[in-house]
C-alpha cells in the first residue's frame, strides 16, 4: 500500500501555523491603494515647489516626457511655473507660462499664472485679437 500524500490544505505550512479550512484560492488585493506612478511624481512636485524648486523643475520637466498623456498634466505643468519663480527665474516662468497656455488652452490653473507672471492667456477663437 503506497504512502499517504502529503495533505493539500497543510503544503507550504509551517508546524504550528494554522491551516486554512477552504480550499478556495486566495485572490491577489487589487493595486487600487498604490498610486500610479504619475501621481507619484505629481505628489513629489508638490512637496518640493517651496521647499527644492530645483528636484520640482526636474520632477515636473521629467513627468512631460515619461506621462504625456497624463491626467495630470496641466497641473504639473502649472507647478513647474511655481518652482520656476521660486527660483527666482521669472523669465523661464513666463515662457512655460506661454508653454502651459498653448497645451492648457482652457487649463484649471490659468488665473494662477496670470497673476503669478503677468502673462495673458491669447485669446482662443474667431474675432479680432
Amino acid at each position: 500500500m503506497p504512502a499517504p500524500g502529503p495533505d493539500p490544505d497543510a503544503l507550504g505550512a509551517r508546524e504550528g501555523a494554522p491551516v486554512r479550512a477552504d480550499r478556495t484560492p486566495r485572490m491577489a488585493t487589487p493595486a487600487a491603494a498604490a498610486p500610479a506612478p504619475d501621481e507619484e511624481v505629481l505628489a513629489g512636485i508638490r512637496a518640493h515647489v517651496r521647499s527644492d524648486p530645483r528636484k520640482a523643475e526636474s520632477l515636473a520637466r521629467e513627468a512631460r516626457v515619461r506621462f504625456p498623456n497624463s491626467p495630470h498634466t496641466d497641473e504639473w505643468d502649472a507647478l513647474l511655473v511655481d518652482a520656476l519663480v521660486n527660483q527666482q527665474r521669472i523669465g523661464a516662468a513666463r515662457s512655460e507660462t506661454y508653454y502651459y497656455y498653448d497645451h492648457h488652452p482652457a487649463g484649471a490653473f490659468t488665473a494662477h499664472l496670470f497673476g503669478l507672471t503677468g502673462v495673458h492667456p491669447s485669446p482662443v477663437g474667431p474675432g479680432p485679437h
